[in-house]
């Protein structure tokens, strides 16, 4: 293997790239001779010349034309680097890893992460949707930076050395049904309303249903049956068929909604969501300026 290191490819180009010894000796800040010197011992490791002069000037050999394309190749490269790793020192570059432990958004958290990409093209965002049941335990393997987590609104968060909570937003959750539905003509509907429903629900596991598990089974209310489908407007279209009722956040079903579906509150504790994003207690700048993004996106929601 040729001896070759970077400070050769740095001659090299210098003295072309300036078109005499002498100013390239200056952009290198050494002596002519010193230069002189690196280009014979460049000449002597690869057994080659590298220039031949004629009429007082340097030219380069067809060795010294292919080792100058190196060096543009590889002078760049390295450039490039520094400039990454200064990036990255700033935080201005680099990968976000995230996920939530709430299925319903992933049907809005990609648009918002492509909302902060255009914006910060230079950072990238991965949605991590195998960490989406134990988000804090991704956390605390390195697999997440940012986990987005809810909690019944009346829940205190319990902050301790382990994480570091940040409150985003608060929401609601609300059934919508087909006004064909007898539940529609109610003013308000509770867990035991479900009893003799269908359920048209996101494609999770059961054990996996917050509704069900979290509010449906403790109050010994579980639907006569579920179906699961993966997208809100296919889950909205089947309960304007009057097929089954569903349960969905208020503030992002409100828009789609239209004549011929109702929406009522849901009474109970489980219907109101307090939203945060997690990370661990020593943020990167990266992570505070992501946070900070979200904070300002939600909590400026529709």
């Amino acid at each position: 293997m040729l001896n070759i290191n970077l400070h050769h490819l740095t001659v090299v180009n210098a003295i072309e790239k300036e078109g005499s010894m002498t100013r390239a000796a200056e952009k290198l800040f050494i002596s002519q001779s010193a230069l002189s010197h690196h280009i014979q011992e460049l000449e002597k490791k690869i057994g080659a010349k590298v220039f031949d002069r004629r009429n007082k000037k340097l030219h380069l050999t067809p060795i010294g034309r292919k080792m100058l394309d190196s060096a543009g190749v590889v002078l760049a490269e390295l450039q490039k680097l520094e400039q990454d790793i200064q990036s990255l020192k700033n935080g201005d570059s680099g990968t976000i890893h995230i996920s939530t432990e709430c299925y319903t958004t992933y049907n809005w958290l990609p648009r918002l992460i492509q909302k902060y990409q255009q914006r910060f093209p230079l950072v990238n965002v991965k949605i991590r949707d195998g960490a989406t049941r134990e988000p804090l335990s991704g956390l605390r393997n390195g697999t997440l930076d940012v986990a987005l987590v809810n909690r019944p609104a009346k829940q205190p968060l319990h902050h301790h050395t382990a994480v570091k909570y940040t409150p985003v937003f608060q929401d609601e959750l609300v059934v919508i049904m087909s006004k064909q539905n007898p539940l529609s003509k109610q003013r308000v509907i509770r867990p035991q309303d479900f009893r003799e429903q269908t359920l048209i629900s996101y494609d999770v596991d059961d054990k996996d249903n917050d509704l069900i598990e979290n509010m449906l089974k403790p109050h010994k209310a579980e639907p006569e049956k579920v179906i699961k489908m993966p997208l809100t407007e296919v889950i909205l279209e089947m309960v304007r068929l009057n097929l089954g009722i569903t349960v969905l956040a208020k503030w992002l079903t409100a828009p789609l909604l239209n004549g011929d579906l109702k929406m009522l509150p849901l009474k109970d504790d489980f219907s109101k969501r307090s939203w945060c994003l997690v990370t661990l207690p020593d943020q990167s700048r990266l992570q505070k300026e992501f946070i900070g993004f979200m904070v300002k996106e939600l909590r400026n929601r529709p």
